[in-house]
């Protein structure tokens, strides 16, 4: 008897279904992609930026998906892998290896939400860059793709402007807050995405034979992409236009006396109007460039923007690479470490800053973030990368065979776009959105490499045979369960975060079930995707409640149950925060303060586990004074003032102008009784630390302890002059006018306090009781400090500053503020995270 042999039936070429489903892909992906500009959701409008993230993501795992089916359907695979996109998975391989090897594995690979210093980010990039060339390699995937990206540039722009004219409650779309705000991305993400519009409207208008209107066209995106960049005014940006704009009007000028490029059919001539707008675009470049630091102060005056991002300078990361490469010279400190190793290896002088306590996420750049991440391995993998991007973009420019003006105009854009985002990305760590749209450009120059320039891949036909057919069906099975994995993994993520993010949504302040909504929604982030950045979260909620609760004179009995609850529900959080992550001193930090909190109520073995969570704190961010103010103000609670002062002033050491110290200090001096004495000792220091407007602060202090109004007001006053921002001063130097009974003057400093610490409310309160004689300088000068303003604010990984520092150690990558943009002396504290007091 015969044994029946299948055999397959090969599909024909125009297979209806197989023709559907690679429809279908290429829709998916194409429109994941025209989205990145403007996809936002309005209930993350803290996480405005990574939600494009995981649109590309998912479009492009169903994607593949569908054409996984399509290999399925037609049984047959392309086999040719393009140099820059091997080199890329190298780039993450390597990543993955370093992440492997790290401490942190989960952070390392996703972070919180797929930051772009993670492993996963790597390979959604990854997965855009190696999908456009199978996917999209069609002339109208390619229009409609950059035609999308033209459309939302003028959107952007139009929104940007109009919101500028008529302020930043208008068209806000419930996620933009003030004027810097924008769907992109960062502000100067804004800047880059118009930086590169305008270089890919130069190409246009050096290559292409363009109309009347074409030439509007193009005229008025330039013009709408300007007003944007000069408002922006990115230096980095205005130096890339700049040369590029030059060369390319030497080009026009000359290009009529070269050959053109073999076998393609590009325009010969550039008509008088281009190159008047490619002239005009270079000369606003150049004065931007020269004198960008007085226009852009003189245009916030008019405009009313004002904003400066603050980065890590080269010598700042190259002070970090020493001491990583030291330790882990091949694999680097892990990836979306940045944070842990800025504390390990910040130089001391950034204390003497309004950010010697903020948390950075990335060097001087992006790239060289992934150099001090990755090891020497991973600087090869990104120059091998680099390389082989300019020399595949080169020789798509320079040796086409194909001749179609149309592949090789896509190819000089897409080249262009990419090698701009590419090179910022070597001095600027620009948000995920650009991050994407550089894979984008560089999926779109592999398929016009691919066009111009033949290659040899080979198409193997898998349904021959049983055994091929076999192989087949388990590899498409297995990739759709990864992808399906994948999917999931994300979706989980995604819940994750935007239960987090909402979970002080919607619930008013004063419902008496507020903090048990709260904490649900938190520990149900944390249950979707557990990180040590939810539990700390809930940890720090915790405590609040906890600093609240302890405010009532005489609790319920329910009340202190609920004290009970909050004990354990702020202990399990924060054990658990430093379980998911024992190398961030954070998570160490808030299981001292649980602690500490618990030492102030006498609670046994509760001051050891607190000096113990600080000392884990202390060896992962030795140049913190918090930590051992921490330690300091338990000894004081305790009684040990001869300890307390030693801490205080070995907190001092670290930071001289550290209020919170200084005031600790102050108080131990007084409470001792020998405050000549003290007196004496501040003034021998002011002279020694001249421009510290703490030691004239603590020097105001103690001369009101005495009761030396004058002396205190002058110190007070010095202190002001070289920090206005210093909420302290001008609180205390309130309470010396009342002395005086100067109400006016008094009132006076209370409303500067209030401009300064909006959030304390204190000063209104203080103000109305003094304007209907409810409170005198006595009752006002028991009350506690009050928390300084913070002139630093850190979102999406971006910090922002009113002032640019006074250190080369951090730099300023954009000039936009109303204030003096030169360097100016560093004052008071201005800290962007408080010490918790003792609750």
């Amino acid at each position: 008897m015969e044994t029946p042999t299948f055999v397959p039936t090969l599909p024909n070429k125009t297979d209806a279904t197989g023709r559907q489903l690679l429809r279908i892909s290429q829709f998916v992906l194409l429109a994941s992609l025209m989205l990145i500009p403007l996809f936002a959701l309005p209930q993350m409008a803290s996480l405005t930026f990574f939600p494009k993230v995981y649109l590309v993501l998912f479009g492009g795992l169903l994607s593949m998906l569908l054409y996984i089916l399509v290999i399925l359907r037609n049984g047959s695979v392309s086999v040719g892998l393009h140099p820059v996109v091997a080199s890329w998975w190298v780039v993450v391989l390597v990543g993955l290896l370093s992440a492997i090897l790290s401490p942190n594995l989960r952070s390392a690979l996703f972070g919180d939400i797929l930051e772009v210093h993670t492993v996963g980010f790597l390979a959604v990039l990854g997965l855009v860059i190696s999908l456009l060339p199978i996917v999209g390699g069609s002339k109208k995937f390619v229009s409609y793709l950059y035609g999308s990206f033209l459309v939302s540039a003028v959107i952007l722009a139009l929104l940007f402007l109009a919101r500028l004219f008529f302020g930043a409650t208008f068209l806000s779309l419930g996620l933009l807050q003030s004027l810097t705000d924008n769907l992109i991305g960062s502000f100067n993400d804004l800047g880059i995405f118009f930086g590169c519009i305008i270089m890919v409207s130069l190409v246009g208008l050096a290559q292409l034979d363009l109309p009347n209107k074409g030439l509007l066209l193009i005229g008025s995106i330039l013009t709408l992409s300007l007003g944007v960049l000069i408002n922006v005014n990115f230096f980095f940006v205005w130096l890339l236009l700049a040369l590029f704009s030059l060369m390319l009007l030497m080009y026009v000028l000359t290009k009529d006396r070269f050959g053109k490029p073999v076998g393609v059919d590009v325009n010969q001539s550039t008509s008088l109007a281009a190159i008047g707008l490619i002239g005009f675009v270079f000369a606003v470049s150049a004065v931007f460039l020269i004198g960008g630091n007085a226009l852009g102060s003189a245009l916030s005056q008019v405009s009313g923007v004002n904003y400066i991002e603050i980065r890590p300078s080269l010598s700042a990361t190259v002070d970090i690479v020493r001491p990583v490469y030291a330790a882990h010279p091949l694999i680097g400190s892990g990836p979306n470490s940045f944070v842990e190793v800025w504390s390990l290896y910040k130089d001391q002088a950034i204390n003497s800053t309004v950010f010697w306590n903020t948390p950075f996420t990335a060097a001087a750049g992006y790239v060289p973030t992934w150099f001090i991440s990755s090891g020497i391995l991973g600087v090869l993998a990104w120059l091998l990368f680099l390389g082989a991007f300019l020399y595949s973009g080169v020789k798509t420019l320079l040796l086409s065979k194909n001749n179609d003006s149309f592949w090789f105009f896509t190819g000089t854009i897409s080249f262009v776009s990419a090698l701009f985002i590419w090179i910022l990305a070597l001095v600027y760590v620009p948000g995920p959105a650009i991050l994407l749209l550089g894979s984008v450009s560089t999926g779109v120059l592999i398929i016009a490499n691919k066009k111009l320039i033949p290659g040899t891949g080979r198409t193997f036909n898998l349904l021959s045979n049983s055994k091929t057919g076999f192989v087949l069906i388990t590899a498409v099975m297995i990739c759709i369960i990864a992808i399906l994995f994948a999917g999931y993994s994300a979706g989980k993520q995604v819940a994750g975060a935007y239960s987090f993010v909402t979970a002080t949504k919607n619930v008013a302040s004063d419902n008496p079930d507020a903090v048990s909504v709260i904490s649900q929604r938190i520990a149900q982030a944390y249950a979707l995707y557990p990180t040590d950045t939810y539990a700390r979260a809930l940890a720090n909620y915790q405590l609040s409640y906890l600093n609240s609760l302890l405010g009532i004179e005489n609790p319920t009995t329910a009340e202190q149950n609920k004290f009970q609850t909050a004990i354990s529900a702020a202990l399990e959080a924060g054990t658990e925060a430093v379980a998911r992550k024992s190398t961030d001193a954070r998570n160490w930090q808030v299981l001292g303060d649980i602690y500490s909190g618990l030492a102030a109520l006498s609670i046994e073995g509760a001051k050891d586990r607190a000096f113990e969570s600080y000392k884990e704190a202390e060896v992962r961010d030795p140049r913190n004074p918090v930590y051992v103010l921490q330690k300091a103000l338990i000894e004081a609670q305790n009684g040990n003032s001869d300890e307390a002062r030693r801490l205080v002033l070995l907190g001092l050491a670290l930071k001289p102008n550290f209020t919170e110290a200084l005031n600790l200090l102050s108080q131990l001096d007084i409470e001792a009784g020998d405050i000549p004495n003290a007196i004496a000792t501040t003034r021998s220091l002011i002279s020694i630390e001249v421009n510290n407007p703490g030691r004239y602060y603590q020097l105001g202090v103690l001369y009101g302890a005495i009761k030396n109004t004058d002396a205190s007001i002058e110190a007070l006053r010095m202190a002001i002059s070289l920090n206005p921002s210093y909420a302290n001063a001008h609180y205390f130097l309130a309470q010396q006018y009342l002395l005086k009974n100067d109400k006016e003057n008094a009132i006076k400093e209370l409303r500067l306090v209030s401009e300064l610490s909006a959030d304390n409310g204190v000063a209104d309160d203080l103000i109305a009781k003094i304007e209907s004689g409810e409170i005198n300088a006595d009752s006002l000068q028991s009350s506690n400090p009050i928390t300084e303003a913070s002139n630093v604010t850190t979102q999406n990984d971006v910090t922002t500053a009113q002032e640019a520092p006074d250190t080369d150690l951090l730099t300023p990558v954009n000039v936009t503020t109303k204030n003096n943009p030169t360097k100016t002396t560093e004052s008071g504290d201005g800290e962007s995270e408080q010490v918790n007091q003792q609750i």
